[in-house]
């Protein structure tokens, strides 16, 4: 049924000349063009309507400037011309503002074009495509709006599927099992599939892989990679050095588990893996994944907090530094120490001091390549240094603090990474951290991460190559042995690093503590509540508790102990520490706060440590912070009470006013929990006591002493 033009637009539609979609796609932007087609989504998208001809598809986006009622009457199914100017918005073609338009019928939506993920081109851009049996790399998770979700298909290439804020699919499951996904071809900066409801997964019955390729048994020269597929079959592996690839083997047996060990590799090298499986005479390609061999580095951690820490909380282990001018010395120091390369990706910059110990470095010759964020001031970078820079992610923010050193040296390259900005505030007035870790495999993974941003692997930047923000790709390896240390690195927003934090929150099994600028992330605060529940202790410091969405009084009024920092400076920290005392202690730490914002947009690297001694150095900083909140200081003597010695291994002493008398002593935690409760007449065993901060209360005939005390 035809529908009247709107007598506003009559005049404009009847002279403008239609041309193809495909014609007007290749006019320069600013170009007014006429075209016709059929609308392939509705309100799902939200206000932008994509529409295809027999030629090409494109976008019409009612912006400022364009005629009203474009997005309330047109859907999904209808026959539309309009008119319009040519524009580019993140790359995608886009007829913008909307002069005129009429709908001229409603007929079928065009059935969808049947492609794979390897043969996706900027030619389909903006009609409707279906990939077969493609996988989400979240599946069983939920949708969250606003994020986009990596997918693999039968070819074994990746592509992003986007789902916006106010989407039907919001909070709805992502697909667990392989589907035959249908959706419009769009693009920001990198093309994306942007289904439009749950019709557009529809179950799919094919060969795929259940467990993609994982590493294990990490060693210099290989390591084990197993994998399993729906059905038992055949496989051959293919890997090489780049994604290239160039050599391969074939595996033994028929079945749908493998494995397969390498040896004889070199060490400290990414290598590019991809299995090729056959069934029946299906072939399904795994996605491509780089691993990498342990380095032959010398694998040392050192850490640096921005303030003292507690001794007593760190089983004896001591930071390599405990002030902010510590930490800039180290930093500069491994700048100077720099031979060949330095690769810096940092938020924001206003010291001249490291800008000009980076200048020297450049002048001596070693190759300088910086990455900033866009969006953010740098004023140690105005006017601009001898060495390049690229600016990147203008959508939201660069947010990473990380610096890599003569990668290419095993026993020179060196990653800083951590918490703290270049900026004045940050580091004299603010709490952070730093880590130098001197282990090539985890350089070499930085540097993947850093040329995706770069553009290239050149000394000069590639603005048009360069990748950042939820346009980046899980392309970097994400497990390590460091020295003797299972380390994990992820990077956001293409890793799901949300998912590895609530990883290990769950692996909790006595106690987890987190200390963090912004806490916004309700995965990760529900796995503090239900870890709480579950009877672990759970303690959290804050910065920002008024954010939108803030976890702080959530957390609180379920029984979780989160105190706002209330100190002079910002607590910057961005860190989760996990069961200190048992046998998978571990650290989160990194620029990744736990935020939505962090997870979808921003460009941020997280580092998993499983390792004792770290978690003991960050549950020392952790708990000193954590008196410093919420002990209040108490003089012994003054009450005629007093403790020996203090901090305690085995027996703490006490005394009253009433030397001998009897006395009721309780033990407890900062907590509230109760350890010992006894009479007593001068003394209490501590040696069944976990290290950490606890209080005495002694109570006599003539009154209550309360102080607090260490055990070691």
């Amino acid at each position: 049924m035809f529908r009247l033009l709107l007598a506003l637009l009559l005049p404009l539609s009847a002279s403008a000349q239609v041309i193809s979609i495909n014609n007007a796609r290749i006019l320069p932007v600013g170009d007014t063009v006429t075209v016709r087609g059929v609308v392939t989504n509705g309100y799902e998208l939200g206000k932008i309507r994509y529409f295809q001809d027999g030629t090409a598809g494109i976008a019409a986006n009612p912006g400022t400037g364009s005629v009203t009622g474009f997005e309330t009457s047109v859907t999904a199914g209808d026959s539309i011309e309009v008119t319009g100017i040519i524009k580019s918005v993140y790359g995608l073609v886009v007829i913008d503002p909307i002069l005129a338009f009429s709908e001229i019928a409603a007929v079928a939506v065009p059935a969808p074009r049947t492609v794979s993920f390897s043969s996706l081109d900027p030619a389909l851009e903006g009609q409707l495509v279906r990939i077969e049996c493609v996988s989400f790399a979240a599946g069983g998770g939920v949708f969250d709006g606003g994020a986009t979700y990596s997918a693999v298909d039968l070819s074994g290439y990746d592509a992003r599927v986007a789902i916006r804020s106010g989407h039907p699919l919001d909070n709805d499951p992502i697909p667990g099992t392989p589907v035959s996904l249908t959706g419009v071809l769009s693009r920001y900066f990198d093309l994306q599939i942007l289904p439009r409801n749950l019709n557009d997964f529809a179950p799919a019955t094919c060969f795929y892989y259940t467990d993609q390729p994982e590493q294990s048994e990490i060693a210099a020269g290989g390591f084990r990679l197993d994998w399993k597929t729906s059905l038992p079959s055949t496989a051959v592996l293919k890997y090489g050095t780049t994604p290239a690839l160039g050599s391969e083997i074939a595996i033994p047996g028929n079945s749908a588990g493998h494995t397969h060990v390498f040896t004889g590799l070199q060490s400290g090298v990414v290598y590019w893996v991809q299995v090729v499986s056959t069934s029946n005479g299906a072939v399904s390609m795994s996605e491509l994944r780089p691993f990498v061999t342990r380095s032959v580095s010398s694998g040392q951690i050192k850490v640096y907090f921005s303030r003292s820490v507690d001794p007593a909380f760190s089983n004896g282990f001591v930071p390599d530094g405990q002030s902010s001018a510590e930490a800039v010395a180290e930093t500069i120091s491994r700048i100077n120490a720099a031979q060949q390369t330095i690769d810096v990706a940092m938020y924001n910059n206003n010291r001249s001091d490291l800008t000009n110990a980076l200048k020297s470095a450049h002048s001596r010759g070693v190759k300088i390549r910086y990455v900033a964020s866009k969006n953010v001031t740098n004023s140690a970078l105005n006017p601009l240094p001898p060495f390049p820079v690229i600016f990147v992610n203008d959508g939201t923010i660069m947010h990473n603090k990380f610096m890599i050193t003569d990668a290419d040296m095993p026993d020179k390259a060196w990653v800083m990474t951590g918490s703290m900005n270049w900026t004045n505030t940050n580091i004299n007035n603010d709490l952070n951290n730093l880590l130098f870790i001197q282990d090539q495999s985890l350089a070499r993974a930085y540097t993947l991460e850093f040329e995706e941003m770069w553009g290239s692997d050149g000394d000069t930047p590639d603005a048009l190559r360069s990748k950042s923000g939820s346009v980046k790709r899980d392309n970097t390896p994400h497990n390590f042995i460091i020295g003797d240390v299972p380390v994990e690195l992820w990077f956001s927003p293409s890793d799901r690093t949300t998912s590895k934090i609530v990883n290990a929150a769950y692996s909790t099994e006595d106690e987890a503590l987190f200390g963090l600028f912004s806490f916004t992330n309700n995965d990760i605060g529900d796995a503090m509540i239900d870890q709480h529940l579950s009877g672990r202790e759970v303690r959290g410091i804050m910065e920002n508790i008024n954010d939108l969405g803030s976890e702080y009084n959530i957390l609180n009024n379920a029984g979780v102990q989160c105190v706002a920092h209330s100190l002079s400076g910002d607590f910057h920290h961005k860190y989760g520490i996990f069961d200190v005392n048992s046998t998978d202690p571990q650290v989160v730490t990194g620029s990744h706060n736990w935020s939505f914002s962090a997870e979808a947009f921003n460009d941020e690297n997280t580092l998993v440590i499983h390792d004792y001694r770290i978690a003991s150095l960050f549950r020392s900083e952790f708990e000193k912070r954590w008196q410093e909140l919420t002990v209040p200081v108490h003089t012994p003597g003054e009450t005629g009470f007093s403790i020996w010695p203090n901090p305690v291994s085995d027996i703490l002493f006490f005394s009253t006013p009433e030397p001998d008398s009897a006395v009721r002593v309780t033990v407890s935690d900062v907590t509230g929990k109760i350890w010992t409760e006894s009479d007593s007449t001068g003394s209490v065993m501590t040696d069944q006591l976990p290290a950490g901060c606890y209080f005495i209360t002694i109570l006599t005939a003539d009154g209550i002493g309360s102080l607090p005390f260490q055990k070691i």
